[in-house]
């Protein structure tokens, strides 16, 4: 047998390695949040009969904000669930400077540089204050967003179950919305845009459409989101780009409308953030060689969103245009006028023009980029335990 003394100390060396446990203190107080439909993509029927859609849920301070979204998720009858994420610490939905609170898979996906928080984060240890205000983003294909309002921080929760919808206003929209006659209006509508910017493109001086002719084949369905973003745009290469990549980032903004790849009522900032994104990167926006040179996280804050929202859009736009780093239907034009990029290109094995000598832009047709009909909506991607993901055509 061994001394007290060693067996005391063998003891309290193996206790040193052990793990401490996170020490939870009890927190009984009641959250009242308001939960806004802020976006998302619901018909002009919809809007008309329901204005204002929201609900009021209650939730204990030891709940999580996995708790919250699943009692949003009955809140507002949805029958897919998809990715989400709730953006705490900032003045609005989408704030740039807000923290983001994710599933336990994204985490590890950096954005901004900064380490995101997870959903299994109490309610009670996100220090909300009364008035507060954050965002909460459901599916990031259709971009559903939500305001959320703190209204009320009680110091007891009385018992009964949690959480729990208390009040609600305006119906729920479908999820996967019947655009009907709607639908039938935009292929009206795409009939007059099939030669979108056929010939509009000057390509023997590389000139780019004029934001005149642009906006004259952009559905009118459209015009005003196209409008905006185009306002917002404008205002960033004014303060921060020059005029080449204005009139690229015009043109790309022509074909997000023409393929309706964006709702009439989307955010125009995200899409605005992503269209710059993905033309910046073509263009080494982000490298400070580059004259102009703008890190991509200045761009996000300039359009006043999160680097995962400009992304997100980016990511649609590239995926479509089959956009990859050296893509030179998307280059400055000032660029096809040297040789550096093209000499990187031919090292690469990639051949950006027929006739190496013409260092004129190719013109970019802004029309429809898919020949044959597709159908209107692609199989959805569902979140599975695990971080898999499966889709609907898999599931049959």
């Amino acid at each position: 047998m061994l001394p007290t003394g060693r067996r005391y100390r063998m003891t309290k060396k193996h206790n040193k390695h052990k793990k401490k446990r996170r020490t939870l203190k009890p927190d009984s107080r009641l959250f009242t949040f308001e939960v806004c439909l802020f976006s998302g993509p619901v018909t002009d029927a919809f809007i008309e009969a329901n204005p204002v859609v929201c609900r009021t849920i209650e939730i204990r301070a030891d709940q999580t904000l996995q708790d919250l979204h699943e009692a949003i998720f009955d809140a507002f009858d949805r029958e897919d669930e998809h990715m989400y994420e709730f953006q705490i610490g900032g003045t609005a939905p989408m704030d740039p400077n807000a923290r983001r609170y994710v599933l336990p898979g994204a985490m590890d996906v950096p954005f901004d540089g900064r380490p995101a928080g997870s959903v299994r984060e109490r309610i009670g240890d996100l220090g909300l204050e009364v008035d507060d205000i954050f965002g909460y983003w459901f599916d990031f294909g259709d971009d559903w967003w939500h305001q959320v309002n703190v209204v009320r921080i009680d110091e007891q929760a009385p018992p009964g179950h949690y959480p729990r919808i208390t009040h609600s206003v305006g119906a729920s929209p479908e999820q996967y919305a019947d655009w009907g006659d709607e639908e039938d209006e935009w292929d009206d509508e795409d009939e007059s845009a099939e030669g979108f910017l056929d010939g509009l493109v000057e390509e023997e001086h590389g000139a780019p459409a004029t934001l005149e002719d642009i906006a004259a084949e952009v559905p009118d369905r459209y015009r005003p989101i196209f409008d905006e973003i185009v306002a917002l745009i404008d205002a960033f290469c004014d303060a921060h780009l020059n005029e080449e990549y204005k009139g690229l980032c015009r043109e790309m903004t022509g074909v997000v409308c023409v393929n309706r790849w964006l709702k009439p009522r989307s955010k125009a900032s995200g899409w605005a953030a992503g269209i710059v994104y993905a033309i910046g990167r073509v263009n080494f926006l982000d490298d400070p060689s580059e004259d102009p040179y703008v890190p991509f996280p200045q761009v996000a804050k300039g359009f006043g969103v999160s680097m995962a929202t400009m992304e997100t859009h980016a990511r649609t736009i590239q995926e479509a245009l089959g956009i990859i780093l050296f893509s030179p239907l998307w280059w400055l034009p000032s660029r096809l006028e040297g040789d550096g990029l093209l000499d990187m290109a031919d090292m690469l094995g990639f051949d950006p023009h027929d006739n190496p000598a013409d260092r004129a832009r190719p013109p970019r047709p802004i029309k429809s980029v898919d020949p044959e009909p597709q159908p209107r909506r692609k199989p959805r991607l569902r979140y599975l335990p695990g971080g898999k993901q499966s889709t609907d055509d898999e599931d049959a």
